[in-house]
C-alpha cells in the first residue's frame, strides 16, 4: 500500500443484541438439575455434597500434615490451600443463597445541569 493510498474501512451491520429468530433456550428444554439427574446420583449412591466434605477433610489434614513438617512455603501447600478455599465455596452454594454480583440502580428523574463560566474582565449576566 502505497503512502497515498487510504485504507478502506468496511462497515457491517452490527448483529450483537436484540432478539433473534431461532436464539436461545429452546421452549420445553430440561434444566440441568432436573429431577431425573437427581434419582441417577441416588440410584448410583452418590451424593455429592457427602463426597465434597470427605474431600474437605482429606485436604484439610494434608495441610496440617505439610504444616507440622514445616513445609508451608512448597508449592503443594499453596495448592492445597487453593483446593480447600474451593471447596469451602462449593459447599456454601448449598447452603446460602448466592449474593448478585451487579446490582442495577435506576435513577427515577434527572435533574438539568447548568454551567457558568466567569471570564476576567467581564460581567455575570443572568
Amino acid at each position: 500500500m502505497s503512502k497515498q493510498e487510504k485504507p478502506r474501512v468496511v462497515q457491517q451491520k452490527d448483529n450483537r443484541g436484540g432478539r433473534r429468530e431461532g436464539a436461545g433456550r429452546p421452549h420445553g428444554s430440561k434444566n440441568i438439575y432436573s429431577s431425573e439427574s437427581v434419582k441417577k446420583l441416588e440410584s448410583l449412591g452418590f451424593d455429592p455434597i457427602e463426597k465434597t466434605v470427605e474431600m474437605f477433610y482429606e485436604v484439610r489434614d494434608a495441610i496440617q500434615l505439610l504444616e507440622a513438617e514445616g513445609k508451608t512455603t512448597s508449592g503443594a501447600y499453596a495448592q492445597l490451600q487453593t483446593t480447600l478455599g474451593t471447596l469451602i465455596n462449593n459447599l456454601m452454594r448449598y447452603g446460602y443463597r448466592q449474593v448478585p454480583e451487579k446490582q442495577e440502580i435506576s435513577v427515577e428523574q434527572k435533574q438539568p445541569l447548568a454551567v457558568k463560566l466567569n471570564l476576567p474582565g467581564r460581567k455575570l449576566d443572568d
